[in-house]
């Protein structure tokens, strides 16, 4: 809705915006509790005020470590009010990974939900800049209760000048290969693009009055927080998942007939594995937005018979605010299409390039790493400056994945840079034979690693997991992929593992995969 966007400069106007418009509409419903955007503003107005009186400056980080719910907004925009940072913790982390981005992000407070208090008691003696911890959900004898530090200050404040080009969130990567960094993002990166592309009517989100959204993705993801802002700047009621399940999706989008929902692939194939899923009644949907890993074809097939709405795609990253390319509804129409390979168009305002090695620009058609220069980059990677002068180059993202552009503009992601693998002096593609093989009706999860060879130099394995109950052999699998791949891409051999490992995030590990092939060897190419 382009009135809104035209009205809201900066996180901190969202829930004041509302409140003034249509103050009892629901702005969050979290485990059956409503809170309205009058309601919003007027508690985000006290966590504003309780967090200066706490002592804590501009641009002063509060971290909040949990499940979500109304409390986690709450914080945003109490932190976007005070001119402050806010940065929510992927609770599903190790201790010790947590302490670390706790110490690293330099949190002056940190707000928890009472699961977590064991693992920050562990911890917190190492983090001595911590001033206090907060705990959400319950009364607690070592901790202050976040509504009682919350109510004991005013329900208003004067409206202090903030800045959008300032920073408000720090989402933290998920550290597939080492330490995760601290992405600093602005107001302006998740609200300037997007303004652009609803003034120009260019087809993104079918934001209407009445809408319900379902945030079932953690609000430690950026394309989860980026789909609850925009839900909240449109007016939207914002249903909150705990954690999400298949079947508890399925619930939660009938009981409150639920009209746009985000998701990423793996989400969808659990919610249709679910016995419920045929029976719920899911009509209330008019668009699935899906992103954050390639979308099976056979699975994205039967995501349409069953939600039957408009699917859409996006594609980004946390340095780029999560959305930069973007594939509409018209494109999902034909399941024939050869275009529900790319990831999509670039956004209005968005430029992509293909880059060689050498960072020169290759023509389209060749497989280079993809770059992007957009409003929405992030400012910086936290206390790393080396490492955001490698990524942020010339205001150009490079984003370490690899791709290319077609003739008519088109994205196609082919893999990330550091999966690929070289064979003979070939480039091969391991999320390209993944695509291949999870196709097969008997393979529930697979990877794809390269392996040492002393004749090719690398060549492609996969790694599989069957699906429950199946005798699927080597032989079936490699003449599966014989069918589907060119010669010089063909596995050298197949292995059967009861379960990918995999980060908090759900990304595969593959560097602990590859472990065994490599180990002893002084490099990780061959």
């Amino acid at each position: 809705m382009l009135e809104h966007y035209d009205a809201i400069t900066t996180l901190a106007d969202i829930p004041d915006l509302h409140a003034r418009a249509t103050p009892d509409d629901i702005a969050l419903i979290a485990d059956g509790r409503r809170s309205s955007y009058a309601a919003l503003a007027e508690r985000s107005d006290r966590v504003a005020n309780a967090l200066i009186a706490a002592g804590l400056s501009r641009q002063s980080r509060v971290a909040m470590l949990g499940t979500d719910s109304e409390y986690a907004y709450e914080l945003l925009f109490g932190c976007a009010k005070a001119g402050m940072v806010m940065l929510s913790i992927n609770w599903r982390l190790e201790a010790s990974e947590i302490a670390y981005i706790v110490q690293d992000s330099e949190a002056e407070l940190l707000f928890i939900t009472r699961e977590m208090a064991a693992t920050v008691e562990a911890f917190l003696p190492s983090c001595p800049r911590v001033k206090a911890v907060i705990v959400f959900d319950e009364a607690s004898e070592r901790y202050p209760v976040y509504h009682a530090w919350r109510d004991a200050h005013p329900g208003r404040r004067e409206a202090n000048q903030i800045d959008g080009a300032q920073a408000v969130v720090q989402v933290y990567t998920s550290g597939t290969s080492g330490r995760p960094k601290g992405v600093v993002l602005s107001h302006g990166c998740f609200l300037d693009v997007i303004r652009e592309v609803v003034r120009s009517g260019d087809e993104l989100i079918h934001w209407k009055t009445g809408d319900v959204t379902l945030l079932a993705l953690p609000s430690f993801h950026v394309g989860g927080l980026w789909f609850a802002i925009h839900g909240l700047v449109n007016g939207a009621t914002n249903v909150i998942m705990k954690a999400f399940t298949g079947a508890a999706a399925l619930e939660l989008i009938e009981k409150h007939a639920i009209t746009k929902v985000a998701f990423v692939p793996a989400m969808i194939r659990f919610m249709l594995s679910e016995p419920t899923c045929r029976t719920s009644n899911l009509s209330s949907v008019d668009q699935l937005v899906y992103g954050g890993s390639p979308m099976p074809r056979p699975i994205l097939e039967r995501a349409r018979e069953v939600f039957k709405c408009r699917f859409t795609q996006n594609y980004g990253l946390s340095e780029t605010t999560n959305m930069a390319v973007f594939l509409p509804s018209a494109e999902h129409l034909d399941p024939a299409n050869p275009r529900l390979k790319a990831a999509g168009k670039p956004l209005r305002g968005v430029s992509v390039r293909i880059l060689d090695p050498d960072g020169r620009e290759l023509p389209p058609g060749q497989v280079g790493e993809i770059a992007f220069k957009t409003a929405g980059h992030m400012l910086e990677y936290w206390k790393l400056p080396e490492e955001t002068r490698k990524t942020l180059v010339n205001g150009w993202i490079h984003t370490g994945d690899a791709g290319y552009v077609d003739e008519d503009g088109f994205v196609y992601v082919t893999d990330r840079i550091k999966d690929l693998i070289i064979s003979a002096g070939e480039n091969i593609y391991p999320a390209e034979l993944e695509r291949i093989l999870v196709q097969h009706e008997e393979i529930a999860d697979v990877a794809v690693i390269g392996i040492p060879d002393d004749r090719w130099g690398e060549v492609p394995i996969a790694i599989v997991v069957r699906r429950p109950g199946s005798a699927l052999t080597k032989a079936e699998v490699m003449g599966f992929a014989r069918k589907h791949l060119a010669s010089f891409k063909m596995l050298r051999t197949v292995e059967f593992i009861d379960a990918l490992p995999r980060n908090p995030s759900g990304k595969v590990l593959k560097r602990v995969l590859r472990e065994p092939y490599w180990a002893g060897r002084e490099k990780r190419v061959n």
